[in-house]
């Protein structure tokens, strides 16, 4: 696993991770786990994996945790447990090492959420530069980014399923969009708003005779040079507009408290907020439509949608006003009793 000469503890890991894609596992993380694990134990000078015992697979959770975030530790934490009861299973140990391992807690992570000021400054400022770049090409970019930008603001669509639509995945009929094998292989279709739709369609007028130059591509953003747009290119654009309206907050820690970056994933988290303080202004009944905004978000469960659901200054106060509109009466129903009596 790591170019040198093997030895049985880099077979033993060799065989685990063939083992596991026979069983279908597909977790592209698990080989580089399996090659920090490989490192910390040859540091320790272990050359079987029947040598390590609870102790010193505790000694590595410590390292761990010292250099990343809990969320991180735990999916390392998780493939070593699946490395052992394959270990167990193979009868190459007797005794499981990982049982005094413990799932760290979790950091409280804050999202930014974008407000409205700030989404009205990048709307313009993506518009702007369009007509700032005289280059065919290079004014053509700027026409993809601010489409996708507006596409992930008003949807809240994931970045990597933006950058993987194809123009057919665009039903302008029906405004619909296709949303296909995204996150855990799911397909999805979402409406989209008026609005969006002609930005999408203004976008492909121009799209379509670069792409006819270039070369026909299936991808609805494309880049200058005709390929399809990716998400490194994408987020770098987008933090290179943040940094020119001075927008942009880096990630931050505070004790356990995470305060997340103002980044493109962060539009979804504000797209979430924005429909939950929106149900709150229409009095509309909250708990009956989640499950729709986690079908929309691509979601298979409304436990799921709760990562991107935050309580807001808005959402507070519009909580406490449908509270007294709802409380007020009966409190004064139950003044007017007591007067009676």
């Amino acid at each position: 696993m790591n170019g040198t000469p093997q030895n049985d503890l880099s077979q033993t890991l060799e065989r685990f991770v063939d083992w596991a894609r026979e069983q279908g596992w597909l977790y592209k993380m698990v080989p580089g786990h399996l090659r920090h694990l490989e490192r910390f134990l040859q540091r320790r000078d272990v050359r079987q994996l029947g040598e390590v015992n609870a102790a010193l697979l505790a000694e590595y959770q410590r390292s761990l945790s010292l250099q990343w975030s809990p969320a991180t530790v735990n999916g390392y934490l998780s493939t070593v447990c699946a490395l052992w009861r394959y270990l167990l299973k193979e009868e190459i140990v007797v005794e499981d090492a990982t049982r005094d391992l413990r799932p760290l807690h979790p950091d409280y992570f804050v999202p930014h959420l974008y407000s409205a000021l700030e989404l009205s400054q990048i709307e313009r400022m993506t518009r702007a530069a369009i007509g700032q770049v005289q280059e065919p090409r290079q004014r053509f970019s700027k026409r993809t980014q601010h489409a996708a930008f507006c596409l992930l603001r008003d949807c809240g669509m994931r970045v990597s399923e933006a950058c993987q639509l194809d123009v057919k995945d665009y039903e302008p009929s029906t405004r619909t969009l296709r949303i296909e094998c995204t996150k855990f292989f799911k397909t999805r279709h979402i409406p989209l708003p008026r609005s969006t739709c002609t930005r999408l369609e203004q976008y492909l007028k121009h799209r379509d005779p670069l792409v006819a130059q270039k070369g026909e591509s299936p991808a609805l953003f494309v880049s200058k040079n005709g390929c399809r747009l990716t998400r490194v290119a994408l987020e770098t654009h987008f933090k290179h507009l943040l940094c020119e309206l001075g927008l942009y907050q880096p990630r931050r820690r505070q004790g356990r408290t995470v305060f997340g970056s103002t980044n493109l994933h962060a539009l979804r988290h504000s797209y979430a907020v924005r429909t939950l303080e929106r149900w709150q202004l229409e009095a509309c009944d909250v708990e009956h439509l989640l499950p729709l905004l986690s079908g929309y978000l691509g979601h298979v469960k409304v436990s799921y949608t709760k990562h991107y659901l935050h309580l807001t200054p808005t959402l507070r106060q519009l909580a406490s006003q449908r509270f007294a509109e709802l409380a007020l009466p009966r409190l004064d129903h139950c003044g007017t009793l007591a007067d009676d009596e």
